[in-house]
């Protein structure tokens, strides 16, 4: 199989550049509207090591020239969108794991094109002429070389069957997809830099050294991949927003269109099979300026009724906002779990007379490395124990507000309430529960004993 990896990167720097030329010169940093922390930087700040989610101020710190802006996002997943219905012309099955990136099968298209650089050739002249995006394409035997390819091609490139160990050779380390850090740093001691010096190693010294579970690395570094395409697509940020007519002043109106907006986005999350991680309320008023609030969502979810109530507390705590011309609510959706992700084996299955002798090698390899703190044993580790808190009660004696770490929040909603009385013949235990909505958003569990004393129950959480 032939796979073609089309590829703009930085997607977000190229269309704020596209959409202002004076910015490619300058030292771009684009942050979140609603933490404002970093969505992406530009590559010439790549020596510092600017990543994604770093605050504002730890970028002016370590470098104060930074030319910072607010990001468009929504722009961004409309671009990332175009870009694969033009691709799609091509090739119905994409798949898609992040923002600009693409692959897809040429199989079909090698009947159609009289070679592969003509196909990328069209690839890139359709890409440009519709969206002026420099977008890069490579067609090569698998999917890490052809996506190695794509970050190399001016713009196009095409590698050999056979020669993708050639062209990773002289590539650095770094460009394996999400290597371990330890794995970098043992290399590093061996005075191993590059994919071709990695692949150079024997591949059972390899095992021996790193594991099975690495493996892969080092036939990537070898130029074999046997991940198959799977057509996926990058979930897009759903963004639903209602312009008003008539200025509302009132909340009730305001929560009943938010509703709404929630609803929506209930449908939207499970007909695509995702569950939101985070939520971001927009409030716009009459004099145009904007608000924004955002949470996380622990554990993510899809359902109306929990999405609902997130973003009413998301309401209230907006402030001075009146009259209101405008509601958005933008939900990140959550990736597929396994993504990205390796289970790391301690033995083979179906070899129990060799289980133990292997865990208590691993086991004493560790403790050798990182100390005999490094292991705790599941019989002796225990739920964390409750938290004491300081919590204010109404007349009927219902938490009405608490504190948690220094900051006081207000019980917006009890969701449940139960009585727990054990060990009467003992040491007699006496507890009310309460299932609470905090003004932050967040859905605890806190308890008082017989002796009026107030806990965070941890092992729920």
């Amino acid at each position: 199989m032939r796979i073609l990896c089309m590829i703009l990167d930085q997607l977000p720097i190229e269309v704020e550049i596209q959409r202002n030329p004076q910015l490619a010169k300058k030292p771009l940093v684009l942050l979140r509207p609603c933490n404002q922390r970093v969505l992406i930087a530009a590559k010439s700040l790549h020596d510092i090591r600017i990543n994604p989610g770093e605050s504002r101020r730890s970028v002016e710190q370590r470098y104060p020239n930074a030319f910072f802006l607010t990001a468009t996002e929504s722009l961004y997943q409309k671009k990332h969108t175009q870009l694969k219905n033009i691709l799609g012309r091509f090739c119905t099955d994409i798949e898609s794991n992040a923002l600009g990136e693409f692959f897809i099968s040429t199989t079909m298209l090698s009947r159609i094109f009289k070679s592969e650089a003509d196909l990328c050739a069209k690839v890139v002249q359709q890409i440009v002429a519709e969206t002026q995006l420099p977008v890069t394409v490579a067609i090569a035997g698998n999917k890490f070389t052809a996506y190695c390819a794509s970050l190399q091609a001016n713009p196009t490139c095409t590698i050999p069957m056979g020669k993708e160990a050639d062209f990773l050779a002289s590539l650095p380390l770094t460009a394996l997809i999400n290597p371990p850090s330890e794995l970098l740093r043992r290399l590093n001691i061996f005075g191993i830099k590059t994919l071709g010096e990695f692949a150079q190693l024997p591949r059972g010294s390899v095992i021996r050294q790193f594991g099975p579970e690495l493996a892969h690395f080092h036939d990537m570094a070898c130029g074999n991949d046997n991940r198959i395409l799977k057509p996926f697509t990058y979930p897009p940020t759903i963004i639903l927003s209602q312009t008003l007519t008539n200025p509302l002043s009132d909340i009730q109106p305001t929560q009943n269109i938010l509703h709404k907006l929630t609803t929506q986005l209930s449908q939207r999350l499970e007909q695509s099979g995702y569950h939101a991680n985070a939520l971001t309320l927009s409030i716009t008023d009459e004099s145009e300026h904007s608000k924004h609030i955002n949470t996380s969502i622990k554990p993510p979810t899809s359902t109306d009724i929990r999405l609902q109530r997130i973003s009413s507390n998301l309401l209230s705590q907006l402030k001075n906002t009146y009259p209101i011309i405008k509601i958005e609510l933008k939900a990140y959706p959550l990736h597929e779990w396994h993504k990205n992700t390796y289970q790391i084996k301690l033995f083979e299955q179906h070899k129990n007379r060799y289980n133990k002798h292997a865990l208590q090698k691993t086991i004493g390899s560790l403790k050798q490395r990182f100390g005999e703190h490094a292991i705790q044993f599941a019989n002796n580790v225990g739920p964390p124990k409750p938290k004491g808190l300081r919590v204010h009660c109404d007349p009927a004696g219902i938490p009405s507000k608490l504190q948690i770490r220094k900051q006081t929040y207000m019980v917006k909603h009890i969701h449940q309430h139960w009585r727990v009385q054990s060990q009467w013949w003992h040491n007699p235990i006496e507890r009310d529960y309460y299932q609470v909505n905090i003004s932050d958003g967040r859905l605890i569990t806190l308890f008082c004993d017989h002796k009026e004393t107030w806990f965070l129950d941890r092992a729920v959480h």
